[in-house]
């Protein structure tokens, strides 16, 4: 097999095989590999250049996504691993996180906070989201102990901006009640903190 390479766009490097494209990689890549045009290349060869080709391309992807935003490790390598191989994905993880850009402590308590601050979400749910991205649960835990949670205040606070005077229907209560119980919130603090408007509930109870 022989190898050639053309210039791509920017710092990349479009790699043929007996003048089939086969790969992109970074410019710097190609000319450390030792490889020049024209030279014969094996399959051994070929599968390691492909490998580290997309640990690189990986490992820049992530960098590039992380500028954009905060991950979590499984969330990041989830989204890598749509693009690249599973081993690709795994070593830019492990590159990212040794540098530091990747922290998933950092990383849960920028987004539990978020979730609690923003979204006004309760522990319940928040607790769930942190799950989904993979954080583990000792971080997890440790990082809902330092949200100040008053669930009936919050709910309290929530019914004075929305709906000081009361809801215009029945309809529009229970949809405000059911939006609750997905934040999180409990049959017993929404009830609670209805009392505080002496308005009476009739939810199914979810404890």
């Amino acid at each position: 097999m022989i190898i050639k390479s053309k210039a791509g766009n920017g710092n990349k490097v479009h790699i043929y095989i007996n003048d089939e494209y086969v790969l992109t990689v970074y410019d710097d890549y190609w000319h450390q590999n030792g490889f020049k045009d024209g030279e014969k290349i094996t399959e051994e060869e070929l599968a390691s250049l492909k490998e580290e080709a997309g640990f690189r391309l990986a490992y820049e992807k992530g960098l590039d996504l992380l500028t954009r935003r905060s991950y979590s490790k499984k969330e990041l390598f989830m989204k890598l691993k749509l693009k690249y191989s599973e081993s690709s994905a795994e070593r830019a993880i492990e590159k990212l996180s040794y540098y530091g850009y990747l922290n998933d402590e950092q990383f849960a308590k920028y987004y539990a906070n978020y979730l609690f601050e923003t979204k006004k979400y309760d522990i319940k749910r928040i607790s769930m989201e942190l799950r989904s991205k993979g954080i583990e649960r000792e971080i997890s835990d440790n990082v809902l102990k330092t949200l100040d949670n008053e669930p009936i205040q919050r709910i309290i606070v929530m019914l004075n901006a929305k709906f000081q005077n009361g809801f215009k229907d029945e309809k529009t209560k229970r949809r405000f009640i059911s939006k609750l119980q997905r934040m999180g919130y409990s049959y017993r603090d929404i009830k609670a903190a209805f009392s505080e408007y002496e308005i009476e509930i009739d939810i199914a109870e979810d404890e």
